[in-house]
């Protein structure tokens, strides 16, 4: 038990970025930029519920562990989205498992949290419009699974509209009908996130997965 709480604190995290712009689309090798893997674009945490330990992702550290794509349309609809796994450590194995020569671990089990946005900006760039959030949890075995799932995003701060869910099943999606208001920039950035403890049957530790990023 020791041990296996040991590993979850200190646990080692792989993301990957997508991209995506909806339509006729063609690839484009520079929209995705070290700004986008910054620590004030995108913050994924996993705390640890029984020591209150709460470990944060940097993304630049991890970027050559990452896969990165961007697709270009030609419609202003833009869907940006992080995929995040967490490995876990199955409690019947022995000792912490090492990491690997790449960075990663070698573990073999965990959960992979999604989380999308698709949204608009208008011609101007002065203002955006959030259409729709969207992702998943999946546990990697039965042995895994979660609760406590929380959904919320707001399409800037200061004058944008919010939401907040619970989602019932680990896939959700939810379509806003939001119409446009006033782009900003920084702290005040429209923005996503999504929160789920991970439980692991059979054991009394959990950990909450965290992801949040801003997209405009």
């Amino acid at each position: 038990m020791k041990k296996f709480l040991k590993l979850l604190t200190s646990i080692s995290l792989t993301f990957s970025l997508v991209l995506l712009i909806l339509g006729n689309s063609y690839a484009s090798d520079n929209l995705v930029n070290d700004a986008m893997l910054n620590s004030s674009q995108v913050k994924i945490t996993v705390t640890n519920n029984e020591t209150g330990e709460t470990t944060v992702l940097n993304p630049i550290e991890t970027k050559n562990n990452m896969k990165v794509n961007s697709i270009r349309s030609n419609n202003e609809s833009l869907t940006v989205g992080y995929d995040v796994f967490v490995p876990i450590e199955d409690p019947n194995s022995t000792g912490i498992t090492p990491f690997d020569t790449a960075g990663g671990s070698k573990t073999s089990g965990g959960v992979t949290a999604k989380l999308y946005v698709d949204y608009d900006v208008s011609g101007n760039n002065e203002q955006v419009r959030l259409n729709r959030v969207y992702g998943s949890w999946t546990p990697s075995s039965s042995l895994y699974y979660l609760t406590n799932r929380e959904v919320g995003a707001h399409s800037g701060f200061l004058t944008g509209k919010s939401m907040k869910k619970n989602p019932t099943s680990d896939t959700f999606s939810y379509t806003t009908g939001w119409g446009f208001n006033d782009r900003f920039w920084g702290d005040a950035s429209p923005r996503a996130w999504s929160s789920a403890i991970a439980r692991v049957h059979g054991m009394t530790a959990t950990h909450t997965i965290s992801v949040e990023f801003t997209y405009s």
